[in-house]
């Protein structure tokens, strides 16, 4: 870890949360170590108690806030708190006091697996919460705070009954902790990634996270505050991309092409998600998969077929093994069969910027388990609005500078060696 005037790197790990980057937060008067997701795609912050126990923090403060986060699998539910958030280490420790994050009470199984909750770096529209004081008051709870946590969220039912009860109280937005860390002048208003692959890279099944974080191939480097000027985590230009919207880090995507054929056009987001989703495309490092609007990935799977006719077969072959979250021998795939994708989104200038994603980064080797490759292109799940997520596929071996200010996000190639 090493930090400069106004920005600070600290290291990130694929071995925690398995399909993207955690860091290392001190939560809390005692500092807890915690590994948290880090997110564009959603804006709270959120611990488990796996680490964290709020009954030890002298710091803390309870309110008579809730959040029940879903995200596109999954959710979580749990009081909202203030504490001590840190950063770093020694000489370099930086504290946010009062910081606002919920202890996740209820989550679904395995939600997290071995990372300790999720650092949202999104914007406040994605941060709600909900004022229950007067609903505690009406039951009986003297003082009306969320914690200790009064509710009973475990099963499918009970979720959905207490989402019934938030959507009934009033809504507030909360602060972001990054939001609150440029506002407080901690950093600057943007925050760097760099990103080497999008899976865990795991030789042995039995390998512990503490093992599978000492694989050069798992590490990463977020960087607070800081971009360009850190040109030891990058080589070459940058390619920019428009931020059209601060609901998400959304992006406009114009077109894919596979290979050399002629370029797959996206289409635009349809009306009615217009108002809650704003573009037909965001860049999410929460993430493992690029997911493609419904047609886009019909047609990207025609394109395969022309390219070579045995590819969708081996698609569909790993969609099946998937259902248990295996995937299909590294021999069976030969990277060299497949194509690049060639992602074309709206530049800040207007133009267009073509981002290039290996076949090596959408199929990926020894990817959650030893000898096995994961197909990481998915197709717009059910539910879900015509709207492409553009995960860590196309950002791996990529330095990726979100500035928050300039609307845009920069992306030039990582430099080798130094994840």
């Amino acid at each position: 870890m090493r930090a400069t005037a106004g920005l600070l790197k600290l290291p990130t790990t694929l071995a925690y949360a398995k399909g993207g980057y955690s860091v290392a937060l001190q939560l809390g008067s005692e500092g807890c170590r915690a590994n948290v997701l880090l997110d564009t795609g959603s804006s709270s912050l959120a611990v488990t108690g796996v680490r964290y126990d709020p009954g030890r923090d002298t710091a803390l403060s309870a309110t008579a806030l809730a959040q029940q986060i879903t995200y596109g699998k999954g959710n979580w539910a749990g009081p909202v708190l203030r504490s001590r958030v840190g950063f770093g280490d020694r000489e370099q420790f930086r504290t946010v006091e009062n910081a606002v994050f919920a202890h996740v009470e209820n989550a679904a199984a395995d939600f997290f697996r071995d990372a300790d909750g999720i650092w949202g770096m999104a914007y406040r529209h994605l941060d709600p919460a909900h004022d229950l004081s007067a609903l505690l008051a009406a039951q009986g709870h003297d003082p009306a705070l969320t914690w200790p946590w009064p509710y009973a969220a475990a099963d499918a039912q009970q979720q959905a009954e207490f989402h019934q009860t938030l959507d009934q109280q009033p809504r507030v937005e909360l602060e972001p902790l990054f939001s609150a860390l440029e506002r407080q002048g901690v950093f600057r208003d943007r925050f760097a990634l760099q990103i080497g692959r999008a899976i865990v890279h795991v030789l042995d099944d039995e390998a512990t996270a503490q093992t599978l974080e000492r694989d050069p191939l798992n590490r990463g480097t977020l960087v607070l505050g800081g971009g360009e000027e850190c040109q030891d985590l990058y080589e070459g230009g940058f390619a920019d991309l428009r931020i059209v919207h601060d609901i998400y880090y959304n992006a406009n995507l114009i077109s894919l092409q596979v290979g050399d054929q002629s370029p797959l056009p996206a289409p635009a987001l349809l009306p009615q998600y217009q108002a809650n989703y704003a573009s037909n495309a965001i860049i999410d490092t929460g993430s493992s998969f690029i997911m493609l609007e419904a047609s886009l990935y019909d047609a990207v799977m025609d394109a395969f077929a022309a390219h070579d006719a045995r590819l969708p077969g081996l698609v569909a072959r790993f969609n099946e093994a998937y259902k248990i979250e295996q995937g299909l021998p590294n021999a069976a795939i030969d990277e060299a069969d497949w194509p690049a994708l060639h992602l074309r989104l709206e530049a800040p200038d207007g133009s267009e910027t073509c981002l290039r994603c290996e076949p090596s980064h959408y199929w990926q080797r020894n990817a959650l388990h030893a000898g096995q490759s994961l197909f990481l292109l998915l197709r717009q799940v059910p539910g879900w609005p015509n709207q492409n997520v553009l995960g860590l596929p196309l950002l791996s071996g990529r330095y990726c500078i979100f500035d928050r200010r300039a609307n845009r996000v920069r992306l030039a190639k990582a430099r080798s060696g130094t994840t």
